[in-house]
């Protein structure tokens, strides 16, 4: 298997909500991420994905690729806002 680059979520957990608003959004459970996903060729388990949306995994640029196939989004919808624009004051 090859090297796939990771996008981090170390300092920013913003990749994650967003994996998560919009799969809510699309009112879709993960099992019909992770199946759609499946069907395109990207192995990824429901347990991964709810990692990722947690922010204790990141997604590969395959994966986020992909994401943007079944949500019907632009690649930057996840990359939208920003950790402080999360911040309570």
């Amino acid at each position: 298997m090859k090297n796939e680059e990771r996008i981090s979520q170390d300092n920013n957990l913003i990749i994650g909500e967003n994996i998560r608003r919009l799969r809510t959004e699309c009112n879709l459970r993960n099992i019909d991420v992770v199946t759609q996903l499946q069907l395109q060729g990207v192995a990824l388990s429901t347990s991964t994905l709810s990692k990722i949306e947690r922010g204790n995994s990141n997604p590969t640029t395959q994966q986020l690729i992909a994401l943007t196939d079944v949500f019907q989004c632009d690649f930057n919808a996840f990359f939208e806002g920003s950790k402080e624009s999360h911040t309570e004051y």
